[in-house]
């Protein structure tokens, strides 16, 4: 039951995470034709920014999530209400902070980016895009925690993966039509409001039992102030290169931030594509823990891993030769900044690379709880990643920040492979580092060929999808190969418990 729950988590997941990269490929290119890179670089900005008030969240949904694990595996009904009547006090406590943060930013904002667009549009927009952020807070987020823990998150993917269909669809015919970027963001904002009504009507008659109202436990959120370190962190590592180029880059930094948010709305997709095998299996292996399942454990962990990362460096090898042919067929014809930068597409692949290679034994780490054991280390990596960044920008520019950001995750992703070898799934760092060591000379040699071969100045999106679906199959190829003839036993092992699963 518990494997079958986590591969229609997987799939859901995934199937999602193709919605919102296909909706973040394709609504960028209508807004930069229809309203140019200033409007493009101002959305991007805006997120980014919301995304630190984002703070105010205080760790809450993490914490409960971790706290729910336990009583759900029992079928402690009386502690999930306690847990989740906590959690929905701290939710609406976040709400009202984010709310105060956002008029703030309304008044300060626009100062950012003095003399670059009307200050009433970026004005309206921010308070636009932090609409759905709210619906999160006082509505929505008490029924995903729940629904994550109990290993039910396909359910939130597959509503939201419809929503995103509606708004992409709503928004490209507002586009077309010659409505204002403002009014485009508006109604898309009011369809993000429409998954929470499905999600409650699930939630309430899945689990008739619920009551928010019940004695809330707070007790039981005590990695909550750990967690927002982490969740800080993750924000500082993840959104200060978009901050630092608003503020430091003067006149022209909406340019540079539109030609930043091309290159990462390409690391987003890869990101999400990536994220969909393992946000479904959180909950699982937070249940096992829980339990104190060593050997499952340990066998589980060395699957998943081997999985991941062999799906993980064929996406990476098809990213570093593919990258630029993109932005160079995605920005044809805009000329109001140079998008297609050779250094960029290279920097941008080993952030993906770096971002990636951790997730693995970071799924481990959220789902046992260690925030606050993993606290110091979350630290410096925010340390190094602003200290570079904030050191190289005034010189260097986008590709100072990018170098910044490479440097944290370097430490970090070696970081967490070592503490869940010795904290954790015990012994794995050696056969960790083997596995990405051989993968990542793969994947070196791929882009060194594929380069030569594969036309890097495309001016198609037929031409390039040939040659992406080309690299693809000689990616999966390699990669599999390899992978199969240094592990065969964990290679078989794998697809045994693959077809277990789909036979459930």
């Amino acid at each position: 039951m518990r494997g079958k729950q986590a591969f229609k988590n997987m799939v859901a997941n995934l199937f999602l995470q193709v919605i919102v990269l296909l909706s973040g490929l394709i609504l960028p290119r209508f807004i930069l034709e229809a309203y140019g890179s200033s409007i493009n670089g101002m959305i991007t900005s805006v997120n980014q920014f919301l995304t630190y008030l984002g703070l105010a969240e205080a760790g809450v949904g993490t914490a409960t999530v971790v706290a729910l694990y336990t009583p759900l595996a029992l079928n402690q009904t009386g502690e999930v209400n306690s847990i989740l009547s906590a959690s929905r006090k701290f939710y609406n406590k976040s709400g009202m902070l984010f709310l105060a943060l956002t008029l703030v930013l309304v008044g300060v904002y626009p100062y950012f980016i003095s003399g670059q667009l009307d200050n009433s549009l970026v004005r309206w927009m921010i308070i636009v895009l932090a609409g759905s952020t709210l619906v999160d807070y006082f509505f929505l987020g008490k029924y995903r925690v729940l629904l994550t823990a109990n290993q039910e998150g396909y359910v939130v993917a597959l509503i939201q993966a419809a929503g995103t269909v509606v708004n992409m669809a709503v928004s490209i015919f507002l586009i077309y039509i010659g409505a204002g970027v403002l009014f485009v963001k508006a109604v898309a904002t009011g369809v993000y409001m429409l998954r929470l009504v499905l999600v409650k009507i699930y939630a309430k008659r899945k689990y008739p039992e619920l009551n928010f109202y019940a004695e809330p436990k707070e007790s039981a959120l005590k990695q909550k102030n750990a967690a927002l370190l982490h969740q800080v962190v993750g924000i500082i590592v993840n959104n200060t290169d978009t901050t630092v180029l608003t503020i430091c880059l003067g006149a022209k930094s909406l340019l540079e931030v539109s030609v930043y948010g091309i290159y990462m709305m390409v690391v987003n997709a890869v990101n999400q594509l990536m994220t969909s095998f393992s946000n479904g299996l959180t909950a699982g292996f937070g249940e096992v823990i829980a339990k104190d399942e060593e050997e499952t454990l340990k066998k589980s962990y060395s699957s998943y891993e081997y999985m991941y990362l062999v799906i993980m460096f064929i996406v990476i090898a098809c990213m570093g030769v593919l990258i630029l042919p993109f932005v160079a067929v995605y920005t044809i014809n805009l000329t109001d900044v140079q998008y297609v930068r050779p250094l960029l597409g290279l920097l941008f692949t080993l952030i993906v690379l770096m971002q990636n290679v951790r997730i693995p034994g970071l799924t481990i780490i959220c789902a046992a709880g260690h925030y606050k054991e993993t606290r110091y280390q979350a630290i410096l990596e925010a340390v190094i990643n602003i200290s570079v960044s904030l050191g190289l920008v005034w010189k260097f520019g986008m590709v100072g920040v990018l170098f910044g950001t490479v440097c944290s995750y370097g430490y970090r992703s070696l970081d967490i492979v070592f503490y869940t070898s010795r904290h954790l799934v015990k012994g794995c760092a050696k056969t960790s580092l083997i596995r990405i060591a051989r993968n990542v000379i793969a994947v070196i040699l791929l882009c060194v060929v594929g380069m030569h071969v594969i036309p890097q100045d495309m001016t198609s999106f037929v031409t390039w999808f040939i040659y992406a679906v080309g690299m693809g199959i000689i990616s999966v190829f390699v990669i599999v190969g390899i992978n199969y003839m240094m592990e065969p036993k964990e290679f078989k092992e794998l697809i045994l418990r693959v077809k277990g699963i789909v036979r459930r």
